[in-house]
């Protein structure tokens, strides 16, 4: 015990070094006078306003009306005497008085302006305050016969500029935070005082250059940076516990060293992943469409997610024209609670999604050891799975059920493999069953797909007639359909009707007309398919993952017929995705962590071929990274905005 702080000492010197870092840093940033703008008529400025109606344009600028009372932010800015300049325009219909609008903040008594009907500059000096200026606006309103709308007046984009230093205060202390949190958790995972040390000083160095040039987008993120650097302290211990547990009864050890590189991977993808979809910039395209399903569940609607009905109807989204089809309903009322104590159904959506996808990460990790006996396979390709392009987008697109959906489906195969050796043991049915089930209600796309998978799976064991083959494909039959009858009864049955009216016929008319063609390829989805998969897996990836499929084969020490039967997977369902339904590629998204595991493959046999073969192993992987950083960089701050 008396030892226990002598050890810890150094790390509190650190810890205190890199906080006065990063009030140095703060402090620094604020040297180059802080300064910002706003473009209101365009999506970069929702973090930042509230009160205003939605985003309009005319020939001459686009804007923004404020409501009666609207605000806006710009964090990081007038911690002493600013300037605000705002470009509005004061439009009254013929006849009504003119716009009245009312500034006022924390430190400045409410000033009233008289604002002119045509596009027009209004400059406001602001006392010092802290350093998160926030306008409050207040203006009179009008409506027209046309729009009943009660409009304020139109703004076009607002600056703020410091005009003298002033201490960041706030920025400091996030900095300050950041700063020890990050050094912590980095001593955590037993990364060297040193290199942590070096590593916590290039972020805080590097934020603090992003906070001078960029500073009202910067300073809107530090608080979210430490609040995510706190949370995963908390979820660290728990997490590394669970993972422990599972792979120990998975019959599979990682061993101190290659466990700990385990964890860096999931903290640093967690760091970018999670912070990205945090990042308040961030705009998750299918978020409008889960979000109000979510809610449907707190309001007592559940049944309508269960029974058909227009939330289950896909029209042509997934080529079924029309036609119904089950919509599981899990991922809402595992979203719910958040929605019960107050947390933003959006916000809560996200993060838990990204978390599914970072912790892919530990369920690819235990499918790789259980398959090839090898940590090192593991780890690398526990890591090859974020140097993927397709998880960021999909992140970014908010494909949350089907993201639960392929986190179900490996969950299924981590659970099948667990019991390859031991496929009489008394719990493996049910175990195998419990998996199946939570693989057919996370997503019902997906889990088609991973009950095929283990369809394939089961009938390839029970063709070589060997004992334990034999007992594994009637195992893995034998829970398919005990989940496939659980999942019926709760709401496969409300779809029998709609199947036989509608979806059969469908999918037989596709086929009739596909095959009174004279063409192999009625359409051009396969060239379409092959640009998209080039697209996020990239040449290299491809290679990689082509090569190491090859290698996967030679080196497998169990489940040859699992590796079969995922990549049949691909075949099977891109058929499908060209001739009958478009799948919108989800059956490329099944094959992800597959692709992840022949890349470490690949790029471990690589690494053993000398110089040279390092030297490749290296250039691939800085391309990928660098790819996957220009791509993330994409999504976030590109995709899907409006200027």
């Amino acid at each position: 015990m008396g030892t226990q702080p002598a050890k810890l000492r150094p790390d509190r010197f650190v810890a205190l070094g890199l906080a006065i870092l990063g009030i140095v840093c703060a402090g620094l940033a604020s040297l180059l006078p802080p300064a910002g703008r706003l473009d209101i008529g365009t999506t970069y400025a929702q973090p930042y306003i509230d009160g205003f109606y939605g985003l309009e344009r005319n020939r001459q600028f686009s804007y923004s009306f404020t409501k009666t009372k609207a605000s806006v932010s710009f964090p990081g800015i007038g911690s002493n005497w600013t300037t605000v300049v705002l470009q509005a325009s004061g439009y009254r219909p013929d006849g009504a008085p003119p716009a009245e609008l009312v500034i006022a903040t924390e430190t400045l008594q409410p000033v009233q302006v008289i604002l002119r009907s045509d596009t027009a500059r209004y400059y406001l000096l602001v006392p010092p305050g802290d350093d998160n200026l926030r306008l409050q606006l207040t203006s009179s309103t009008f409506s027209t016969a046309t729009d009943p709308r009660q409009l304020g007046v139109a703004i076009d984009w607002i600056e703020a500029y410091q005009l003298e230093y002033g201490w960041p205060f706030w920025q400091a202390v996030h900095f300050t935070l950041i700063g020890v949190l990050g050094y912590w958790l980095a001593r955590r995972v037993a990364v060297a005082p040193l290199p942590a040390a070096a590593l916590v000083s290039t972020v805080l160095i590097t934020l603090g250059g992003l906070l001078a040039v960029y500073r009202i987008w910067w300073a809107i993120f530090t608080p979210v940076l430490w609040g995510l650097l706190a949370g995963l302290h908390l979820a660290l211990g728990p997490l590394r516990a669970f993972t422990r547990f599972a792979f120990a009864r998975g019959g599979e050890t990682l061993p101190p060293p290659y466990e700990t590189w385990i964890w860096r991977i999931v903290l640093l993808a967690a760091l970018i992943k999670i912070g990205g979809v945090i990042y308040p910039q961030t705009i998750v395209y299918d978020e409008r469409w889960h979000v109000p399903r979510t809610q449907m569940v707190l309001d007592g609607r559940f049944i309508e997610l269960v029974v058909p009905s227009r939330v289950t109807l896909l029209g042509d989204t997934v080529g079924f024209e029309g036609g119904h089809f089950p919509y599981s309903p899990l991922w809402y009322l595992i979203t719910a609670p958040f929605g019960l104590v107050g947390i933003d159904l959006g916000l809560a959506s996200n993060v838990l999604n990204t978390a599914l996808d970072v912790s892919r990460s530990l369920l690819i990790a235990y499918i790789a050891l259980r398959l090839f006996g090898r940590p090192v396979i593991a780890v690398v390709a526990a890591g090859c799975y974020h140097l993927l392009l397709m998880p960021y987008f999909l992140i970014s697109w908010g494909n949350w059920p089907t993201q639960l959906g392929l986190w179900g489906a490996l969950v299924l195969i981590a659970v099948v493999l667990a019991y390859y050796d031991h496929p009489t043991d008394r719990r493996a049915l049910w175990g195998v069953a419990a998996a199946a089930a939570l693989a057919i209600l996370t997503y019902t796309v997906v889990g088609i797909m991973a009950f095929t998978m283990m369809g394939i799976y089961a009938l390839i064991e029970l063709i070589r007639r060997e004992s334990h083959t034999t007992q594994r494909g009637r195992l893995t039959l034998i829970g398919l359909v005990i989940a496939e009858a659980a999942a019926f009864l709760i709401y496969h049955i409300w779809y029998v009707p709609v199947v036989v009216a509608e979806t059969v016929p469908v999918i037989a008319s596709a086929l009739a007309r596909r095959a009174s063609r004279a063409e192999a390829l009625p359409l051009p989805t396969p060239a379409i398919d092959g640009a998209f998969m080039l697209n996020h897996l990239t040449w290299v990836g491809i290679g990689l993952i082509l090569g190491g499929a090859v290698l996967a084969w030679f080196t497998a020490r169990r489940a040859h017929s699992l590796l079969i039967s995922w990549w049949a997977i691909l075949i099977l369902y891109s058929l499908v995705n060209w001739t009958i339904a478009d799948m919108i590629l989800k059956h490329v998204f099944f094959m992800l962590p597959l692709a992840a595991i022949c890349m470490a493959l690949a790029l471990d046999w690589l690494w053993k071929q000398g110089i040279m073969g390092r030297a490749v192993t290296g250039l691939s992987l800085l391309y990928l990274v660098m790819s996957v950083a220009v791509r993330w960089y994409h999504f976030i701050m590109e995709k899907r905005h409006i200027v």
